[in-house]
């Protein structure tokens, strides 16, 4: 875990299990699966160190973005690490003209 506090910050890798376990299912709620740690990166060069090192040491990674899914798309299921991204968290565009709009994960 040392390694990965180095990138993120110890306040951004969780280990207690109270709160893994919030990490471990979507909003369903019907499957649950307890991942190793969570990490919070908050740029895209945190995201690449950590993939670089869990590839390195063969840990399964799972991605999440805000948690909501319902399809189980999202869960730690091989346990390792969740990445959450909840800190890429801005919208980055607006087009009202095709009511669409281009945000980031943890939005």
């Amino acid at each position: 875990m040392e390694a990965f506090e180095k990138i993120v910050g110890k306040p951004n890798v969780i280990t207690a299990e109270a709160q893994r376990l919030d990490y471990g299912h979507d909003k369903t709620e019907d499957y649950s699966f307890l991942p190793d740690a969570v990490l919070k990166p908050s740029t895209a060069e945190e995201v690449s160190a950590i993939l670089k090192i869990c590839n390195e040491n063969k840990i399964p990674v799972t991605p999440r973005g805000a948690g909501t899914g319902l399809s189980g798309g999202a869960l730690p299921v091989n346990k390792g690490v969740v990445v959450s991204m909840e800190h890429f968290n801005k919208i980055l565009n607006i087009d009202e003209l095709n009511l669409q709009a281009t945000v980031e994960p943890g939005v």
